[in-house]
């Protein structure tokens, strides 16, 4: 049976690249806009199969300074007169975010729809819908359920860097692309239960909204509206590629995404941990040190 690392090895991996001195090493082809649980995983597996290097949430994660840009992103997208008014992301940044693919899928890539389309004139987009009862199934068993684990204000408390920006961007996706108008966080300790009756009450008509946005914005030369019953045929003929000899994937579902939120938690103890010993060490090594010299001497 695979471990969880061989299960989901993204987790385990560690970056520190500076996001802000990446440039883009591979044209822009796709971008893929449907909101999370719409297939985002099988659809990145699906156009690596096409031979396009494809980001991901999962790929931000590995790399802190990527969820911080991020961060600001959606801040200078949402929030601008809290952040004095910065320039609005264009092709520059986002070349900074996305400069190593040449396709992109999952939030929150996907909320910048408008921008990203606007940024990238010549790519293809798809947007892969999905009924909306199944999707909010999907959605509120992983990423509303999971959001709200109790662990999660406390990892978030003790690893600002790493989870602790996944529940900012968490945040402010609730607040601004989901409509919830109280805080996450109550006391500071727990998660606040009103937040997620809230998110859960908002979400069918957000996420349709995302839909018809994406529609709406996009010449409809460059759009495929996509399901992922339809397999491969649509979806080359859009990209102008071959059909594979291989079966459409399907990846990542419900549990698996489950599992995914556990582990990000439990790593961020682990790393949180492992920082700490190594602040500490050298301290305990001169307090050792000293002690025994003032014992011998």
């Amino acid at each position: 049976m695979a471990t969880a690392q061989e299960r989901h090895p993204n987790i385990y991996v560690e970056r520190n690249e500076d996001t802000r001195q990446r440039r883009r090493t591979v044209p822009m082809e796709v971008l893929s806009l449907g909101y999370s649980r719409t297939g985002t995983m099988t659809m990145k597996a699906a156009f690596e199969i096409l031979g396009y290097p494809t980001w991901h949430w999962v790929v931000a994660a590995e790399n802190p300074p990527d969820l911080a840009m991020w961060a600001e992103c959606l801040q200078t997208k949402y929030e601008p007169e809290l952040h004095g008014n910065p320039k609005p992301f264009g092709r520059d940044e986002f070349d900074n975010l996305l400069g190593n693919w040449s396709a992109c899928t999952d939030q929150p890539a996907a909320v910048m729809a408008e921008e990203l389309v606007q940024a990238y004139p010549e790519a293809k987009v798809v947007l892969c819908e999905r009924d909306t009862e199944k999707w909010y199934t999907s959605f509120e068993k992983t990423v509303i359920a999971g959001t709200a684990n109790p662990f999660i204000p406390l990892a978030c408390a003790i690893d600002s860097n790493y989870i602790g920006m996944m529940g900012l961007l968490t945040e402010i996706l609730s607040k601004h692309f989901f409509h919830v108008d109280v805080p996450m966080v109550q006391w500071g300790l727990f998660n606040n239960s009103e937040h997620f009756r809230i998110w859960r009450e908002n979400s069918r008509a957000a996420y349709r909204a995302h839909n018809e946005l994406v529609k709406r914005v996009t010449p409809k030369e460059r759009l495929l509206v996509f399901k992922l019953e339809d397999g491969w045929e649509p979806l080359c003929t859009h990209l102008g590629k071959p059909v594979p000899d291989v079966p459409f994937p399907r990846v990542n579902e419900t549990a698996a995404v489950q599992e995914k939120i556990e582990l990000y938690i439990a790593e961020s103890f682990k790393r949180t941990a492992i920082r700490f010993v190594k602040k500490v060490a050298p301290v305990a090594v001169v307090l050792v040190a000293v002690s025994a010299w003032l014992v011998l001497r």
